[in-house]
């Protein structure tokens, strides 16, 4: 049974809510923040658990048929349809006052992502986008870049997970490849609004949370994602999204880049 629409902009509505009511207290501990670490090493603030506690709260009173996962407090409810929630994703860039740094969510249903919200609260700029609708910045419809041709393409790598051997593998077709200062959400947006052509997860540490949002976002604002591991839900966690034109240079040399990450 699919989501009704309007259950489905109600509880994004309410996630963009929540996100934005936290605006001015994220502002006024940015950069400034203290901050501990979780068991993985992490760091984590008391700000990324009380914006997931007050959004699953949120959620819960209003959407009780929607179940919750997020990075800080785990599962609960329905496991088939949830909202899949990075409070805060680059807490390090957070607590360093570093510009790349977001509220995420993604409604996902079957494993499959059919929402998604990024807002970029030190810039005040709210990304969304549905399944099937197209992506949007501040209700303006974007697009990624259809115009760059090989020589011209920038591709960001989320990890150092041979780095070398990666920007040597797509300069050889075409590609220059850059690791950043920066996040997943910020780089997921960059491409969907056509700053930058392709996002690289090779064999790297992220999660759902992490990449959901924004391979939805990159999807409806005309992307397109090749994986490496044979997953294409929520679940893939080695792959290339991009323009069309990345994303076509990645199919033609696919061989190669299987035996970058040893598949």
């Amino acid at each position: 049974m699919t989501i009704d629409r309007k259950v489905i902009a109600g509880s994004q509505q309410l996630v963009v809510g929540v996100f934005k009511g936290f605006r001015a207290e994220l502002m006024d501990a940015y950069g400034i923040i203290e901050h501990s670490r979780k068991a993985d090493t992490s760091q984590v603030t008391q700000l990324d658990i009380r914006v997931e506690q007050v959004l699953k709260d949120r959620l819960s009173e209003l959407y009780p048929e929607f179940g919750f996962q997020g990075e800080e407090t785990g599962k609960s409810g329905n496991e088939q349809r949830f909202w899949l929630v990075d409070p805060i994703d680059s807490t390090s860039s957070f607590i360093r006052g570093l510009p790349f740094c977001t509220n995420m969510a993604a409604l996902v249903e079957n494993d499959q992502p059919i929402a998604a919200v990024i807002y970029d609260f030190v810039g005040d700029v709210l990304y969304t986008a549905v399944k099937g609708e197209g992506a949007f910045q501040n209700e303006q419809l974007i697009h990624v870049n259809t115009s760059r041709s090989p020589g011209n393409l920038f591709v960001y790598s989320l990890s150092g997970y041979r780095l070398d051997d990666l920007r040597v593998t797509l300069s050889e077709v075409g590609m220059k490849c850059f690791y950043p200062v920066g996040a997943a959400g910020h780089a997921y947006v960059m491409l969907a609004k056509g700053e930058i052509d392709g996002v690289a997860v090779l064999n790297t540490k992220t999660n759902a949370y992490d990449n959901a949002p924004g391979l939805l976002l990159v999807s409806e604002a005309g992307g397109e994602i090749v994986s490496f591991d044979g997953k294409d839900d929520i679940h893939v966690y080695e792959f290339v999204a991009g323009t069309p034109a990345v994303t076509g240079l990645i199919k033609e040399h696919q061989e190669e880049f299987r035996a970058l990450i040893g598949r």
